[in-house]
């Protein structure tokens, strides 16, 4: 079963789905008909580009299960939210998701690659 198919019952996630199509709704109204609209994504551009920066830094820097953490910087945490989701979700249910998604990671191919095989003729 796919992690999104389910949580999509959720009722943070449906309250967060009514919220957004009611204020695409509410945007949406106040361009005039028959009239083209740019739309920006600067804030989606924000977030990605904070990630890339955290990214960086690292050695391994791949997108990988951490791009559920950028959520976080768009969200008030409560203790409540950190709750339902520590109750919601499991963590079989992220690593069978991360592995359809993103398969190996290259770290664990650089571990694999890198590893001395007891097949390996030693030198003395």
């Amino acid at each position: 079963m796919k992690l999104t198919n389910k949580f999509s019952d959720s009722s943070w996630i449906q309250s967060t789905k009514e919220k957004v199509s009611q204020y695409l709704a509410i945007e949406g109204r106040k361009i005039p008909l028959n009239q083209a609209f740019i739309a920006t994504s600067d804030i989606i551009e924000s977030i990605f580009g904070s990630d890339k920066i955290f990214a960086s830094s690292s050695t391994c820097s791949e997108i990988n299960e951490m791009i559920l953490t950028l959520i976080l910087s768009t969200t008030k945490l409560t203790p409540y939210i950190v709750l339902q989701a520590m109750e919601s979700i499991h963590l079989t249910d992220v690593n069978a998701w991360s592995k359809e998604v993103f398969g190996q990671s290259m770290l664990s191919k650089r571990k694999l690659a890198f590893s001395t095989s007891t097949n390996c003729i030693k030198v003395a």
